[in-house]
């Protein structure tokens, strides 16, 4: 009965409903076999937490948006400059697809940070599924509900997690993914990323289309040499590149060092680094992209 009470309230297209109603009719026949009514029952409480209509509010101050980029990141300004588009783009049509935004770069160049302060500055849920070393297709895709513990995929789990169906999911290390005998997790992530497909994805567990047309993807990858051509074709890439030394200057004065002196408990007034310290130690200790190596060195100070 609280199933069907749930199910009553539940904002979610005739299908999921009609699913729903079907599951929780056998769920009340098999009530005596201990076995098959606890897959019946995980399945009922997963379709009922997964967000099918529901969600958060579209943020549209660019404004906003352009402060929370510049606070949070020093230059990156064709990272920044596509959010915005897009922003803009959404607040004249009301809908529009959301990119598949891949930020190639690097390490240390702050592909992950950017992804984040991106979901602070549109408000919205921030969700991350790393996928480094995942192999198996049914990490992405979900299990056949035959199977003992079976489960949704990483994908609607994220979903489940974040609440809305209009999140930001960050697909962390898209590079690193790695083929086996189990199956092409690289073809399992097409229809995931592809804007005309993924309105109905299909993930196995649930047996029922789950939309993630609404959900902004950014996914990263430090080379684009290991993605197959097909998925780098879904995706519109934009390269991070590394900082430059006046750059790095910069990010250590705004962003590092603050950030160091608050992890040590040392405060402002015990401790001045100069501009010429900080160009020494990027000139002659630091020789990479990104900053965490200045990071290092700044909290050996």
């Amino acid at each position: 009965e609280e199933f069907e009470e749930s199910a009553r309230k539940l904002n979610a297209p005739k299908e999921v409903k009609g699913k729903i109603a079907k599951e929780i009719k056998r769920f009340r026949n098999v009530m005596n076999s201990p076995s098959e009514s606890g897959v019946i029952r995980t399945y009922i409480e997963t379709m009922l937490e997964m967000p099918w209509d529901k969600a958060c509010k579209e943020h549209k101050n660019i404004e906003y948006a352009a402060k929370v980029l510049d606070e949070d990141h020093y230059g990156l300004e064709k990272v920044k400059e596509r959010i915005l588009e897009y922003m803009a783009v959404r607040a004249l049509t009301k809908k529009g697809d959301s990119p598949i935004l891949c930020l190639a770069g690097p390490p240390g160049t702050g592909k992950t940070s950017i992804a984040k302060s991106l979901a602070r500055a549109l408000k919205r849920p921030y969700v991350r599924i790393s996928l480094g070393g995942v192999r198996d297709e049914a990490e992405i895709r979900g299990h056949r509900k035959t199977y003992v513990g079976a489960m949704p995929g990483r994908i609607a789990d994220a979903m489940r997690s974040a609440g809305v169906k209009n999140p930001l999911m960050l697909l962390d290390e898209i590079d690193k993914v790695s083929n086996d005998y189990k199956g092409d997790t690289f073809s399992a992530l097409l229809e995931v990323l592809d804007s005309e497909q993924n309105k109905k994805f299909r993930d196995h567990y649930l047996e029922v289309p789950l939309d993630l047309s609404e959900v902004l993807f950014v996914t990263t990858a430090n080379t684009l040499q290991t993605i197959p051509r097909p998925l780098l074709d879904r995706m519109e890439v934009i390269e991070v590149s590394s900082y430059t030394e006046n750059e790095k200057l910069h990010i250590a004065t705004e962003h590092l060092i603050p950030k160091q002196l608050e992890r040590h408990g040392i405060k402002k007034k015990q401790l001045a680094i100069s501009k010429k310290a900080i160009w020494k130690m990027t000139r002659n200790y630091t020789k990479e992209a990104g900053v965490r190596q200045l990071e290092r060195k700044l909290a050996d100070i």
